[in-house]
């Protein structure tokens, strides 16, 4: 599969890699990810290779030893493999590495209407051998060392840790449960659901519990010296752990005194711990407004011509139907979305041909409404719906009596809209998901959830406040009380919050470790004929406050011809850059489907293959 030109070019790009030594025989090759290299008798074992495809002085190795399945950990283990390595993996992992192409052809099943995000699609694109299935209380022995596997479930649900003493030192490597004293690498991996949920959907921090049970286990056997995937050494295991587990904490009971989720699925959490902020009186639906089906609610003119907000539910478009017959509404001119979920969007395409409704929907959600499959987002419909008219923040407009203004409203997911209705003095703002009575719905990080001031649900607490409504309207639940001090104090909340992340995360602006999509590949899915032209955007978004300098290349699959070696590009401070790639498909695809992988450096660090793009082939 790989010529000895391409594994001689891996091991001279191998030689410029920072190496650091940890004890004799046992160095780490600073990549991707920290890759262990232990060296006993001429022989040699890795511990996650992540992109080394070779060992760094050119010597064979042996034995690869994974601690989960995530492809910054794995990218290199092919060329390993063909090389002679031998691979060990977590025994609840394996079908990850061996059947991973399996796993990406019947992907689609995965991608659309996503509400369970684990198993993660951050895995190997393409199968790799696997010679030996770890599990919790195994050993590997190789050269008179003593691998004992601890099952560390966490950051995936099969993560494993290998100790091993050498050197008079009982050494941990953890994987990606603790990156240093007090933080981790990133907390969306942790979206996993809490006991009684019906998805992992709702999980923010689900698996926190089972990174500190799993730390604990880690602990009771002593190391010395902890090495993680991600981060830096650690000589004083206890104390690191400790402030983590503090660090997670504090993050999580900030997040619950808002979780609206507590409200959605009683019973599952302490009410008392922490408390919420008390929920406000009821309030009735103004006489202008419909509760149509689930997430359809309709704004009713003089003249019964109607504008409704949200067609998701299947019983919408009959209910509007029936009531049109009826004579109780009039004409349906107008369709507003206010997020691209499918409990919002399934049936908006089923509205406008029936009953001709023009689709408006906020600036910043056209493109994921009109090309979702180029998005690898959760609750994902993944048919195209055309948009009539694109909305500008705070553009306003007038219809049958009532002033309608449109703002984007990133709460729930970055990509989301808000609807201010006024008449006759009386203000609705349509919310969507965002707000319940009392908390907020930013349980899912896949989301794109951001913290800070003028994104995310600060943003939209600041656009609550300048515009004052009297009510809220919620897709799901209808009219919800607002309350000028409730905003205030969410406001702190997730003021205090952000300052917490910053504890617990290593970055200058703590959305690196809460947006897990801040870099992807534009479009995700798409079609393409065999033998053509295809190309994709590395899409970067920098959280920080200064510039950063991207590296961005394609990582192709056999029989693909690389358009070029790799851009660069400076993006500017809080802004998305764009890098364009190319590369040619084979003319003769032996498979439906191929998976190229996205590799980036970014601000001089390698991050490895941090995204994918799928393309299926037309016939």
């Amino acid at each position: 599969m790989f010529s000895r030109r391409e594994l001689l070019k891996g091991v001279a790009a191998l030689a410029a890699t920072p190496v650091q030594e940890i004890l004799p025989g046992l160095r780490v090759v600073q990549g991707a990810v920290n890759s262990a290299l232990l060296e006993r008798r001429g022989k040699r074992l890795l511990i996650d290779s992540g992109d080394l495809s070779a060992s760094p002085d050119g010597g064979a190795v042996e034995w690869i030893l994974f601690t989960h399945h995530h492809r910054d950990q794995a990218s290199g283990v092919a060329q390993l493999a063909a090389a002679g390595a031998k691979v060990a993996v977590p025994a609840v992992e394996r079908d990850f590495f061996e059947r991973a192409r399996e796993f990406w052809d019947s992907a689609d099943s995965i991608l659309d209407h996503r509400y369970n995000l684990r198993p993660h699609l951050f895995t190997l694109r393409e199968s790799a051998p696997v010679s030996r299935a770890l599990k919790g209380g195994d050993a590997h022995l190789w050269e008179g060392l003593k691998f004992e596997v601890i099952h560390t479930p966490g950051h995936t649900d099969g993560s494993v840790t290998y100790l091993v003493e050498m050197g008079g030192k009982r050494v941990a490597f953890t994987g990606d449960l603790i990156y240093g004293p007090g933080q981790i690498w990133e907390i969306y991996s942790l979206q996993k659901r809490f006991p009684g949920m019906s998805g992992d959907y709702w999980g923010f921090g689900g698996a926190v519990e089972e990174v500190k049970a799993s730390l604990d286990r880690v602990l009771e056997r002593r190391p010395d010296i902890l090495v993680p995937s991600h981060g830096v050494i650690m000589d004083d295991p206890a104390s690191a752990v400790a402030r983590l587990k503090q660090n997670l904490d504090a993050v999580m009971e900030n997040y619950l005194t808002t979780a609206a989720w507590r409200i959605y699925f009683r019973g599952i959490y302490p009410a008392e711990k922490p408390p919420m902020l008390p929920p406000l009186p009821a309030v009735p639906y103004p006489p202008w407004i419909r509760n149509i089906a689930s997430t359809t609610k309709a704004i009713v003119a003089d003249d019964k011509a109607v504008f409704v907000a949200d067609c998701g539910h299947p019983k919408a478009v009959d209910e509007l139907a029936r009531l049109r017959a009826a004579g109780e509404i009039g004409p349906v001119e107008g369709l507003w979305i206010s997020h691209y979920h499918d409990d919002h969007t399934e049936f908006v395409n089923a509205a406008k041909r029936r009953f001709g409704a023009k689709v408006y929907v906020q600036r910043e959600m056209v493109d994921i409404i009109e090309n979702p499959t180029a998005y690898q987002m959760p609750c994902l419909f993944p048919e195209s719906i055309r948009v009539d008219r694109a909305l500008e923040h705070g553009e306003t407009w007038e219809w049958k009596r009532f002033k309608f203004t449109a703002c984007h409203f990133p709460g729930q997911t970055l990509y989301h809209g808000g609807l201010l209705v006024e008449r006759d003095g009386f203000k609705v703002f349509f919310v969507g998901d965002s707000f319940a009575n009392w908390g907020v719905d930013d349980y899912c990080s896949q989301n794109r959830c951001l913290l800070g001031r003028g994104v995310g649900y600060e943003k939209c607490i600041q656009v609550l406040l300048e515009a004052r409504p009297d009510i809220l309207m919620a897709a799901h639940w209808g009219p919800v009380p607002v309350s000028p001090e409730y905003l205030e104090k969410s406001r702190r909340l997730f003021e205090e919050r952000e300052k917490l992340c910053q504890r617990l995360f290593p970055y200058d602006n703590v959305n690196f470790g809460l947006d897990p999509q801040w870099i992807r590949a534009y479009p995700y899915r798409q079609s393409a004929l065999p033998g053509a032209r295809v190309e994709i955007e590395a899409r970067v978004l920098n959280h920080s406050a200064r510039p950063k300098q991207v590296q961005a290349s394609l990582r192709l699959p056999e029989g693909w011809k690389p358009g070029q070696a790799g851009q660069a590009a400076e993006v500017p401070a809080r802004r998305e850059g764009r890098i364009r790639l190319y590369a040619t498909a084979p003319a003769r695809p032996a498979r439906r489907r191929h998976v190229l992988g996205l590799s980036v450096t970014f601000d001089g660090r390698p991050l490895g293959e941090v995204a994918e793009a799928l393309v299926s082939f037309l016939e």
